[in-house]
């Protein structure tokens, strides 16, 4: 086995044949496993058409790799129209549904590993029959051709992905029935969030919400039930384009952040970055009241 290469990145697509489960149960398995390959062997084909690469297959469905995010894209949209186009027999239609993702990726073998593939993978599950779904980050690096045919959708954090995804849908409708629907206008940068969560307590820091207070004060906006925590214990305040920690307490605030040892803040100052959890005025460890908190 080849020892894994980090590669600065590639665009991930999965593509799965929808209500196959079905398909095996109306028409029987010999047949079944007839249409599901034949599709299958169009979307291989639409990829390797594409200069894309074929990984592995996922069921009844697989994982391609592109170097280039347009290409990606354009395999989604042809893959699609292959598929809706094939005169299946005995009446049965197969729709496809895709999600595709940009970032860094394991290569290892032939297979790709990381967050990239998981989110890519996660994607997939939003899309509906006859849909596609990708993220910002690929849809930055589309062309105008490409980009005019996205379309926002809401915000979301994805299964197993900490931060908050904006993900977009490639329109695959037949050329001449697409209608632009607006331009999406993907230059302005992200809004910095931060975002901590206790127990059913939440709470959104941003430009709008600007400072958010944490302690044993039923006023704080964080509030903690916690004999070691003071009764305004710490603050947290947007400055810039950062998220800033200002302890005021007499047992310090604990803090576990993107995955570093923990340590100990004390009448000082942090900007917090990526993840991780807060404790007042003890560790995280096992602290029921510890606070977690997502940069975004």
């Amino acid at each position: 086995m080849t020892n894994p290469k980090s590669h600065a990145e590639f665009t991930v697509l999965f593509a799965d044949l929808a209500g196959s489960t079905q398909l095996y149960e109306r028409v029987g398995d010999a047949l079944a496993f007839r249409l599901v390959e034949q599709c299958l062997q169009l979307a291989r084909s639409e990829i390797e058409q594409r200069g894309g690469r074929v990984a592995k297959h996922t069921g009844d469905g697989l994982m391609a790799v592109f170097a280039d995010a347009n290409r990606a894209a354009e395999a989604a949209l042809r893959i699609h129209q292959a598929v809706r186009d094939l005169p299946l027999s005995s009446g049965q239609k197969i729709a496809v549904r895709l999600g595709f993702h940009t970032g860094p990726v394991v290569e290892s073998e032939n297979d790709v590993f990381g967050d990239t593939v998981n989110v890519a993978a996660r994607l997939l599950e939003l899309a509906s029959p006859g849909r596609a779904i990708t993220s910002a980050e690929t849809a930055r690096q589309l062309e105008p051709e490409w980009r005019v045919l996205l379309r926002p959708l809401k915000p979301r954090t994805l299964r197993g992905v900490s931060r908050l995804t904006s993900p977009f849908e490639l329109v695959c409708d037949s050329p001449g029935d697409l209608t632009v629907v607006q331009s999406v206008n993907l230059e302005a940068e992200e809004k910095p969030e931060l975002r901590l969560y206790l127990g059913a307590q939440s709470v959104v820091l941003d430009e709008r919400n600007p400072s958010v207070r944490l302690g044993r004060d039923p006023s704080s906006e964080i509030c903690v039930s916690d004999t070691r925590a003071s009764r305004q214990h710490a603050r947290i305040e947007f400055r810039g384009d950062k998220f800033v920690l200002i302890d005021r307490s007499s047992n310090g605030t604990f803090v576990a952040m993107d995955d570093e040892k923990e340590f100990v803040l004390s009448r000082e100052e942090i900007v917090l970055r990526k993840h991780g959890y807060l404790a007042l005025g003890r560790t995280c460890v096992g602290n029921p009241y510890s606070i977690g908190f997502v940069c975004m």
